[in-house]
């Protein structure tokens, strides 16, 4: 397992995953390329905007941003409830290279010995043919998080959510630690503060 060096910051980072896609649905690698927020997408972006509401008048001064990819742009412009926001590229999910928009079986089928190899699920976005790696993502996460003046609020992808969260906690790179989709994730002071989510599920 690669890991990052850690980065220290003095704001608040609260981290929301875009919703569910359509190649979400169809377990598909989306990357750099952009697949269309489902229904229950669009709900998971409004339920975030509940929570925000709680939270966002007790921050003060904070900032809003976004990746520029088009589903962390819709699911920006329904969690933010219109307020402007900012968006920067080094936010955009991780580069999947010629896996991008492919099935695990379609892996398979044309990079057999790379699938055989892969350990973890983080691997997976990392090692097909023209993939960024660790590193590279990380540093350019780190770049961004590093410029930040004020509390943060950031809607991002899961391989991205899960490097800013190694990036400025303990804890490695694991997909499994990415916060569901409609819920959202605070990091203060070198630790994962609180886990934001509506107590009724989206059907």
């Amino acid at each position: 397992m690669t890991d990052l060096p850690k980065l220290r910051i003095d704001h608040d980072v609260f981290l929301l995953r875009h919703g569910e896609t359509e190649w979400n649905r169809y377990h598909r690698i989306q990357g750099r390329k952009n697949s269309d927020l489902t229904e229950r997408g669009r709900a998971q972006a409004r339920q975030q905007e509940r929570i925000l509401r709680s939270i966002r008048p007790a921050l003060g001064p904070h900032r809003l941003w976004a990746s520029p990819l088009g589903r962390a742009q819709e699911t920006a412009r329904l969690a933010f409830a219109g307020s402007d926001f900012s968006t920067d590229p080094r936010l955009a999910e991780i580069s999947c290279g010629t896996w991008e928009g492919t099935t695990h079986e379609e892996r398979v089928a044309r990079d057999p010995l790379i699938v055989a190899g892969l350990d973890t699920e983080f691997d997976v976005y990392t090692s097909g043919p023209g993939a960024e790696n660790a590193q590279q993502i990380g540093a350019r996460l780190a770049s961004f998080l590093s410029e930040l003046t004020a509390p943060a609020i950031i809607v991002s992808h899961k391989v991205a959510i899960v490097v800013i969260r190694s990036l400025l906690t303990p804890d490695p790179l694991d997909c499994s630690l990415v916060p569901e989709q409609g819920s959202i994730l605070k990091i203060s002071g070198g630790a994962v503060r609180h886990h934001y989510k509506e107590q009724a599920a989206i059907g």
